[in-house]
């Protein structure tokens, strides 16, 4: 006999904690409620809101039942396991699922006393996505918890795009997700919005920031170092602009084609910085291993740590070069390279 369950008289109660008792004969159940968002109620002073008193067999049926019901919601939802999200392996597994061809790029940022390098960017075609683009590349983003609004957004101006690239980035602060619609470009000189970004902490709702990637075409040498200049007069310390010359006299030169020259701005923050595409030079990390050792220098980065990680790549091509400020308000340059195929 089916049973009916009359709600109409039930109490509904917040817990985001529980503890459990076990005996013999029963589990009981004490749901709690703390006072400060996401922290754990202290033992001798978290109010309990609900306590529910069971035997063994029925303590068991929940249990399955909650494991069931957790599986869907990740299934529909992503991962609510917390190191997973802030980890990229979730993306590269998602990204992965799609089955599509997409290119794989490496990168690593450098700022005062720090080098993080758990950091990559997975490029493709929208088009490879198929009619339903819009629904796969919303649902990847949910199941890496982009806030609501970045998800409306999105769903709003991704028909517009032609190119999307998902990426990670690691920090001190925890991991961030990152989607970028690329924009088709009209044959025109003036400056244009080539990338929209959408960068978000999984675990911190409170870390999200849209990106402004503007393109400056048709910049020759001399005015592509003047705008960097210009960006760079805002490191506090001396020499970023010295480095990032010598990164453009030596590359420009052998470039094959037209180079995208972009300048970066995100909402809220004090980003304020360059990006350049230089991957056409074909040059080698190897080639610029005494500017990195430079850089890393300036840095006070680990002069031996560092070293070790260059002769890793000595052979990898080098991509773009990117530095000005970041979102935190800290002089840094980060190194794009050896971006590479992948069939999925």
């Amino acid at each position: 006999m089916k049973s009916v369950w009359k709600t109409s008289g039930g109490r509904t109660s917040r817990s985001d904690e529980v503890n459990i008792l076990a005996t013999r004969p029963e589990v009981t159940l004490d749901f709690c409620y703390s006072e400060g968002a996401g922290e754990a109620p202290e033992a001798d002073s978290a109010p309990v809101v609900a306590r529910i008193v069971m035997n063994p067999a029925m303590a068991k049926r929940l249990a399955e039942t909650l494991a069931d019901v957790v599986g869907k919601h990740e299934s529909a939802y992503g991962s609510i396991d917390e190191k997973a999200l802030a980890g990229g392996k979730l993306l590269l597994d998602l990204v992965r699922d799609l089955g599509v061809p997409h290119g794989f790029e490496y990168s690593f940022k450098m700022c005062e006393g720090l080098l993080l390098t758990n950091r990559f960017l997975m490029t493709m075609g929208k088009a490879s996505l198929g009619k339903d683009y819009q629904r796969r590349v919303l649902e990847l983003c949910t199941k890496l918890r982009a806030p609501a609004s970045f998800l409306e957004a999105i769903d709003r101006s991704i028909s517009e795009a032609y190119m999307l690239h998902f990426g990670f980035e690691a920090s001190e602060k925890g991991g961030m997700h990152k989607i970028y619609l690329e924009f088709p470009l009209p044959a025109l000189t003036e400056p244009t919005l080539l990338h929209t970004s959408y960068k978000w902490d999984p675990l911190r709702p409170e870390r999200h920031t849209i990106g402004r990637y503007v393109r400056y075409p048709l910049l020759s040498y001399e005015e592509t170092t003047e705008r960097v200049r210009d960006l760079l007069a805002e490191c506090r310390r001396p020499g970023a602009f010295e480095i990032a010359d010598e990164f453009l006299r030596l590359a420009m030169p052998r470039l094959k084609k037209s180079f995208h020259y972009l300048e970066v701005t995100e909402e809220g923050t004090l980003r304020n910085s360059f990006d350049v595409n230089l991957y056409s030079a074909s040059l080698t990390m190897g080639d610029l291993r005494p500017l990195l050792l430079r850089m890393a220098a300036r840095y006070s980065l680990s002069m031996e740590d560092f070293s070790a990680r260059l002769d890793s790549v000595q052979k990898t091509k080098f991509g773009h070069l990117t530095g000005g400020i970041d979102r935190d308000g800290r002089d840094f340059f980060t190194i794009h390279f050896g971006v590479q195929p992948r069939r999925r």
